[in-house]
């Protein structure tokens, strides 16, 4: 079932989602806000008699594939993307996201466990959700692709410059979901990935 009727109220619950995660302080504290866009999500598959197990299909051999796409992606970004950054920004580039990790392996496996938790629900709300509604709706690829990667950007917290990085990662990562036959487990290990080489790289002090 489409359930078209349930699209102004998935819009609405993005963009409130959106507003929230620009407030500063935020107001959930330390829970990020995919977390409960991703009940919103659930509920929302629900209602149209889907569910995310219907996006995971295809060989295993796509998540390796997955898994060297985001390792690469990570590298790029730390080469080229913090120049792009610098340019757009008078402030000096911070990556870290965990400065706890910082020069403490202990605590790596702690926030392991949450960047994988992230890295899950992300994938499932922008490209199980919202990505495969566009495309159930009847709309082109191309356009839901743009929405994931228009979605990703606006629920980025903090500058101009993370919010552009998050919409070339949903770019690319919507463009992986198509490709792959619309597999969601091949964008989740690909951001994962990406979020867990750059947790260990705060965890040596190799990026600030």
């Amino acid at each position: 079932m489409e359930r078209r009727g349930l699209v102004p109220l998935e819009i609405g619950a993005v963009l409130v989602a959106a507003i929230v995660a620009s407030w500063d302080p935020p107001p959930l504290g330390a829970v990020p806000i995919m977390l409960p866009l991703m009940v919103v999500a659930s509920i929302a598959r629900w209602a149209c008699g889907k569910s995310f197990g219907a996006v995971v299909r295809g060989p295993a051999s796509y998540l390796v594939i997955a898994a060297l796409a985001g390792l690469g992606a990570l590298i790029l970004a730390l080469a080229l993307g913090t120049p792009i950054a610098e340019a757009m920004s008078d402030r000096p580039v911070v990556w870290a996201s965990f400065p706890l990790v910082r020069g403490n392996a202990s605590a790596l496996w702690t926030f392991a466990v949450i960047v994988t938790a992230l890295a899950a629900a992300s994938e499932l709300v922008l490209r199980a959700w919202l990505v495969e509604r566009v495309l159930e709706l009847g709309g082109s690829t191309a356009m839901a692709i743009l929405v994931g990667a228009l979605a990703e950007a606006l629920l980025v917290p903090g500058p101009l410059e993370a919010r552009f990085g998050g919409f070339v990662m949903g770019l690319a990562l919507g463009w992986m979901y198509v490709a792959a036959g619309r597999n969601v487990a091949v964008t989740i290990v690909a951001r994962l990935a990406f979020g867990l080489g750059a947790l260990a790289l705060e965890m040596l002090e190799w990026v600030s």
